[in-house]
């Protein structure tokens, strides 16, 4: 079946499988390439899932706990290219990142209109393990040239979902499922599609001025309802990271031959900040090798401030050598980027 690979926290969180004969660390990680056409037009979604169903169901059916399921298919052929599955924790958000580069979580190699660091998902904490323990993440496009589109073709740069949820990106499929209920995936392909929640869509930035603490109505008694929110993520660094004076920290980058002071306003800290050496990143330290063109997304969910490292080569670490992809962070906390950029972060309150 290809390659299986258990990347490990504190306890296992992603379990990844790999189809399609992609190898890490064994290829040049290009360039984003656009594409100037393709050889047939993109299949229905409904055909899609149902033609990849026998490959991925067993490994999604045998998960007995709260989780999210990221399966990718060739837009084009057909073909399930890639599984992850993210399971979710107590007190401790989990992130898988979607991309062409092979240090990705799900690392998709066949089409070049994928960026090398595409898409990071964030699986908020739950409050149990218990069955029906509901399990809601973000999408955050990472500032690429064409973020994703829903199954709508409407163009997006984040969702906050709540329940299935299904997006196009790059030239895949990507099927968001949540996991833990063996119910979720019968024998029938057919009956499997039948069962996956009708999505309906919340825009939050325009109809709702009160941002992420709006509420959202439940479905009525007998039918299911997966509910998904556009957000911004990440701003284009032009946007500005600090609105009407509003700043509410300083994030401090030394590198190896200077140190810069970013300042940072709740907007921005919601939004997502990344951090690397390439233009679409808002704190660049270019002369730094070891860091990744796009190495960390910092970001405030809730109450709670993350660095996520954004599948970098070299990664990030705590000042005691401790590496991590996902840390939170308050004032006065250092991390190191690679193996030469220390960041600091000091909040204002």
């Amino acid at each position: 079946m290809g390659a299986l690979w258990e990347l490990m926290h504190s306890k296992k969180t992603v379990n990844i499988e790999l189809w399609g004969g992609q190898a890490r660390g064994q290829g040049p990680n290009r360039p984003t390439c656009r594409a100037s056409a393709q050889l047939r037009a993109p299949r229905g979604l409904g055909e899609l899932f149902t033609g990849a169903y026998a490959k991925f169901v067993d490994a999604c059916r045998e998960v007995d706990e709260p989780g999210l399921a990221i399966v990718a298919i060739d837009e084009v052929t057909g073909r399930a290219a890639g599984l992850v599955r993210l399971r979710a924790r107590i007190a401790r958000h989990v992130t898988a990142i979607v991309g062409r580069h092979d240090a990705c979580d799900l690392f998709l190699d066949v089409r070049d209109q994928l960026a090398l660091r595409h898409l990071a998902v964030i699986v908020d904490p739950v409050r149990s393990w218990e069955p029906g323990a509901v399990c809601t993440y973000r999408i955050l496009d990472l500032r690429t040239e064409d973020g994703f589109v829903d199954e709508r073709g409407r163009g997006l740069r984040g969702v906050r979902c709540e329940g299935a949820a299904v997006l196009r990106c790059g030239g895949y499929a990507l099927f968001m499922l949540p996991l833990g209920d063996p119910t979720d995936w019968p024998a029938s392909a057919a009956d499997a599609w039948a069962c996956v929640p009708e999505r309906i869509y919340f825009d939050e930035i325009t109809h709702f001025s009160r941002g992420s603490s709006v509420h959202i109505p439940r479905a009525p008694a007998g039918r299911r309802w997966s509910r998904i929110t556009s957000v911004r993520g990440p701003r284009d660094p032009s946007a500005g990271l600090v609105t009407n004076g509003d700043v509410v920290g300083t994030l401090e980058l030394r590198g190896p031959r200077r140190c810069q002071t970013i300042q940072l306003g709740q907007a921005a800290l919601r939004d997502g900040v990344l951090l690397g050496r390439y233009d679409r990143c808002d704190g660049r330290v270019t002369e730094d090798e070891s860091l990744s063109r796009v190495h960390a997304l910092l970001i405030q969910i809730d109450q709670t401030l993350l660095v996520i490292d954004t599948a970098s080569t070299n990664g990030t670490s705590r000042l005691d050598g401790s590496a991590a992809r996902v840390i939170e962070i308050g004032h006065g906390t250092e991390l190191l980027f690679g193996t030469e950029t220390c960041m600091r972060w000091r909040g204002l309150s």
